[in-house]
C-alpha cells in the first residue's frame, strides 16, 4: 500500500509535519523526491525534523527550501537507513513555516543493503517493494516527537510488459530493465489515455485547454477573464444556452462576468390603456418614450483603484465594453436596452 500515513494524536501539535513524494510508484534507478513542510502553531524553543531513508533509497540531495534557507543537516547512518537531520534552534515564534527537500534514487533490487532487506532480496532475487520515509519533527526542549508521518513509494522489480512475453523471458533481468524504458516512455501517454475523460470537465481540464473545450459549444471565451469565471462560463454553458433571450439567462451571465447580482427593469407601456376609448394608430407604441422592447440593466459593482486616472478610466470603459458585448449575445435580437454602472 502507497501512500502518506500521519501518527495518530489526540490534541493538536504545537509543530506538525507534512511528508509527502512526488512519485509513489517507481522503478530501480529511478528519481524521487520528498517534500516536507513544517509548522509551528505555537511559540516552541526550536526543533529538530528528521527524515529517514529506508535501505534502497540512495540518498542524492537535500537542501532548506525557507529559512533557516542554507543551513546544512546532519548525514547518519544507522544499520542501512541514513538520517537528514535539521536542527532549528532557539525561540521559533508562530505561525511560521519551513520546508525541505529530500532526493533520492532507487537503488536495483538486487542490490545488497544489509539486514533491511528480505531474506530473497539479500540472495539477489528480484521482488517488488515497500519502501517508507518517515519525517519525525520533535521538540528542542522536551527531547519528544511532536508530530510525525510516513509516506509509501512501492518498488517493481519488473516492467509491467514483461507479463504479455512468454515466461522464459521474466527471469531474464535486461529484458526485463529494457522494457521499462519504453515503459517510462509511454506511461505519460497511458496516463493522458486513462485520464481522458477529465479533459472535458471545465473544473479539471488544463487551463490550456478552455478554449478548445469552448468551441465545442461554440463559445469564445475572453482570454482576459480570470480562468476561474472561465471555467464557470463552461460549467454553466449548457444551461445558460437553454435560457438565451430570456431575462434569468441575462441575469445569471452577467453575475458570472462580473460577480454582482444585475438587476434589470423590463419597461412596459404607460402610453396605452386598453378600454373603450382605446384605439390603435400611428401614435400607439408600446414601450418607454414611444420605443418598443426596451428594458434597463443596473449594475452595482466594487470600486477599483488603479494608478494613474487614465489607466483607471481605460479600465472602465474596458469593462464596460465586455457587458455590453454580453448583453447583445444574450438579448432578443428586436430589444433595445440601457446600462447603467454604479459603484458599491
Amino acid at each position: 500500500m502507497t501512500g502518506t500515513e500521519r501518527s495518530p494524536r489526540k490534541n493538536p501539535a504545537p509543530v506538525t509535519v507534512s511528508h509527502v513524494v512526488d512519485f509513489y510508484r517507481r522503478y530501480p534507478g529511478e528519481a524521487v523526491t520528498f517534500h516536507t513542510r513544517v509548522e509551528v502553531r505555537e511559540p516552541v524553543p526550536g526543533f529538530t525534523l528528521r527524515i529517514t531513508l529506508p535501505p534502497g533509497l540512495i540518498l542524492e540531495d537535500y537542501r532548506a527550501l525557507a529559512d533557516p534557507g542554507g543551513a546544512l543537516p546532519w548525514i547518519t547512518l544507522d544499520d542501512g537507513t541514513q538520517n537528514v537531520i535539521w536542527k532549528v534552534e532557539g525561540k521559533v515564534e508562530a505561525p511560521a513555516r519551513f520546508e525541505y527537500q529530500v532526493a533520492a534514487r532507487v537503488a536495483s533490487t538486487q542490490h545488497r543493503f544489509g539486514s533491511g532487506l528480505p531474506s530473497a532480496q539479500a540472495q539477489g532475487t528480484p521482488q517488488d517493494l515497500v519502501l517508507e520515509s518517515r519525517a519525525v519533527v520533535s521538540s528542542e526542549a522536551a527531547g519528544e516527537a511532536l508530530d510525525s508521518e510516513t509516506v509509501a513509494v512501492a518498488v517493481s522489480a519488473q516492467g509491467r510488459y514483461l507479463k504479455h512475453l512468454p515466461a522464459i523471458y521474466r527471469d531474464d533481468e535486461l529484458m526485463g530493465r529494457f522494457l521499462m524504458l519504453f515503459e517510462s516512455f509511454w506511461a505519460p501517454i497511458e496516463q493522458q489515455i486513462d485520464s481522458l475523460f477529465l479533459y472535458f470537465d471545465p473544473r479539471l481540464t488544463p487551463p490550456e485547454l478552455l478554449p478548445w473545450l469552448a468551441s465545442w459549444i461554440d463559445l469564445v471565451l475572453d482570454e482576459r477573464w480570470p480562468e476561474e469565471r472561465r471555467r464557470l462560463v463552461l460549467r454553466s454553458a449548457a444551461a445558460l444556452y437553454r435560457k438565451r433571450g430570456t431575462r434569468q439567462g441575462l441575469e445569471e451571465y452577467l453575475e458570472i462576468y462580473t460577480g454582482a447580482k444585475a438587476q434589470i427593469v423590463e419597461h412596459r407601456a404607460h402610453n396605452f390603456r386598453l378600454g373603450s376609448e382605446a384605439r390603435l394608430g400611428p401614435a400607439i407604441a408600446l414601450g418607454r418614450g414611444n420605443v418598443p422592447h426596451t428594458f434597463t440593466v443596473l449594475l452595482r459593482l466594487p470600486p477599483v483603484s488603479l494608478v494613474g486616472e487614465e489607466k483607471e478610466h481605460a479600465w472602465h470603459r474596458e469593462r464596460r465594453r465586455k457587458i455590453e458585448a454580453i448583453i447583445e449575445a444574450e438579448k432578443p435580437a428586436h430589444t433595445s436596452y440601457a446600462l447603467h454602472i454604479e459603484e458599491a
